[in-house]
C-alpha cells in the first residue's frame, strides 16, 4: 500500500469515527416503509446501469470540484463546525516580530600580536574593564629584535652621513674638495634618510608607538619586547593570553567589547516591507527584564530577501548604558507606525487560517452545508486577528472551529479522488 492511499484511508477512519452518517451520500437512501422491494430492486439496477453509462464523465466533474466538502447538518453539529464572517477591523499598526541581541560589530575588536613570539606577560582579566591603551600582554619578539636593530643601525648611518655631508659642503665652500665630492655626500645623506625612514616604518608597523621608537638604544634590554594594548575603552570578554605561550600575529588574544549599545538583528516578513523605513522607532521587551520596555531606532534594512525563509534581515540600535542587554538573548520587537497607530483592513480569526505545504488557506461556506477551500495572502497578525491581503470579500464566512478537519478531508480527495 504507497503512502497516499495510507494517509487517505487513515483521514478517512476518523472522520467515519467522528462523523457516522455524517458526509453527505451521492448514493440513493434505503427504501422508505410500505415501498414496493420489487420496484425498489428494478430501480437498483436502473441507477446502476445509469452510473456505469456515466463513469467516464464523473471524475472530471469531481476534478472540478476539488476543494470542495460537503456535510450533513448532522455532521456540522456533531464536530462543532463554527463560521465567521470576513469583515473590516481596525488593526494595530505596530509591525511586531522577534529578534536575538548581538555585539556592536564597531565597538568589537579582536585584539592580537602584529609580531610573533612568546608572552611573557599577561594582564588583561576576563570580564575586567579596560581604558583606551591600557596594556594587556608582553610580546618578547626576536623578529621585533632584529628589525630595532636595523632601525638602530640605520640611525646610526644617516646620523654619520648627515655629519660627512655638512662636513664636505663646508670644505667644497672653501674650494678644498671638488663639486663631485660635495654631490656625492648629499646623495648619501639622503639615502641613509631613506633607509632609516624604511626602518622606522616597519617598527611602527609591528606595533611600536613613535615614543618607544624614539627611545630605541643599543643594550635596552626591552628592544625586543612589545606591549599588546586596548584598542578602546570596554570589558574583556574573551581571553586565550597565556604566559609562555608562543604565538603568531593570526592569533587572537583578547575579544574587547564596548557594550554601551547594542544591535538586535531581526527578521521582517515581504508583507512588512512596505510599512517599515529606517528611523523608525522600536520597542524592545525581553524575558529578563518582565515589565521594560526598551527603545531603539532601525538603521538598518537588507537590500534582498532571504531565499529560504523569504524574509529581510535588519537590525535595530539599542543604547545599552547599564549593560542589562546581553548578546545572545531573545526579544519580543514592536516596530512602531510612523503614521497612525491602527489600520483598517479586512480580517479573520487567526483560528480560521490553516497551513497546507506553502499556502494559507481558509474555508469558505458558499452554501449551507458546502464548503469551499480558498487560498488566502496574510497580512499583519494582531492578537487573534489576522489581516487577509487577498482572497475573501466582506461579507464571506470562513470556518473558525472544524476547519482541520476540513482540511484533512479536502487532502484526502486530492490524495485519493472523491468518494462519495
Amino acid at each position: 500500500m504507497n503512502g497516499s492511499n495510507s494517509c487517505r484511508i487513515f483521514v478517512q477512519l476518523i472522520l467515519l469515527i467522528l462523523l457516522p452518517a455524517g458526509f453527505v451520500a451521492c448514493r440513493p437512501e434505503g427504501p422508505a416503509a410500505g415501498a414496493d422491494p420489487a420496484a425498489e430492486s428494478a430501480a437498483d439496477r436502473h441507477d446502476a446501469n445509469a452510473g456505469a453509462e456515466h463513469a467516464a464523465g464523473e471524475h472530471d466533474e469531481h476534478h472540478e470540484e476539488d476543494g470542495i466538502v460537503e456535510l450533513a447538518p448532522e455532521a456540522i453539529a456533531r464536530i462543532g463546525l463554527a463560521t465567521s464572517p470576513v469583515a473590516l477591523h481596525a488593526l494595530d499598526a505596530r509591525r511586531r516580530t522577534t529578534g536575538q541581541i548581538g555585539f556592536d560589530e564597531n565597538r568589537l575588536a579582536h585584539v592580537g600580536s602584529r609580531v610573533g613570539g612568546r608572552l611573557i606577560r599577561v594582564d588583561g582579566e576576563l570580564g575586567e574593564r579596560v581604558e583606551a591603551g591600557e596594556p594587556l600582554a608582553v610580546v618578547d619578539s626576536v623578529e621585533l629584535g632584529e628589525a630595532c636593530a636595523a632601525f638602530l643601525r640605520a640611525r646610526a648611518r644617516s646620523e654619520l652621513a648627515a655629519k660627512r655631508f655638512e662636513r664636505q659642503s663646508s670644505l667644497y665652500r672653501d674650494r678644498i674638495v671638488s663639486e663631485q665630492q660635495a654631490l656625492e655626500a648629499e646623495a648619501a645623506t639622503r639615502e641613509a634618510a631613506s633607509d632609516l625612514a624604511a626602518a622606522r616604518e616597519t617598527l611602527l608597523l609591528l606595533g611600536l608607538e613613535a615614543r618607544e621608537i624614539d627611545g630605541l638604544s643599543w643594550g635596552d634590554p626591552t628592544a625586543a619586547q612589545t606591549i599588546v594594548r586596548a584598542p578602546f575603552a570596554g570589558r574583556v570578554i574573551a581571553r586565550e593570553a597565556t604566559v609562555g605561550e608562543l604565538i603568531t600575529p593570526e592569533q587572537v588574544l583578547y575579544e574587547i567589547a564596548d557594550l554601551s549599545e547594542v544591535w538586535l538583528w531581526v527578521d521582517l516578513y515581504e508583507r512588512d516591507l512596505a510599512h517599515v523605513r529606517r528611523a523608525q522607532r522600536a520597542e524592545v521587551r525581553l524575558d529578563a527584564w518582565p515589565g521594560e520596555v526598551f527603545t531603539g531606532e532601525l538603521t538598518y534594512l537588507a537590500d534582498e530577501l532571504d531565499q529560504h525563509t523569504r524574509m529581510v534581515r535588519a537590525r535595530v540600535d539599542l543604547p545599552n548604558p547599564e549593560r542589562r542587554l546581553k548578546p545572545g538573548m531573545f526579544a519580543r520587537v514592536d516596530l512602531r507606525s510612523t503614521e497612525t497607530e491602527t489600520h483598517t483592513a479586512l480580517a479573520v480569526p487567526r483560528a480560521a487560517v490553516q497551513r497546507d505545504g506553502e499556502e494559507s488557506i481558509v474555508f469558505v461556506r458558499t452554501t449551507p452545508g458546502r464548503f469551499e477551500r480558498r487560498e488566502v495572502v496574510l497580512g499583519r497578525v494582531t492578537g487573534e486577528l489576522v489581516e487577509i491581503v487577498s482572497g475573501l470579500a466582506a461579507g464571506e464566512e470562513v470556518v473558525v472551529e472544524g476547519a482541520f478537519l476540513l482540511r484533512s478531508q479536502a487532502r484526502a480527495d486530492q490524495l485519493g479522488g472523491h468518494h462519495h
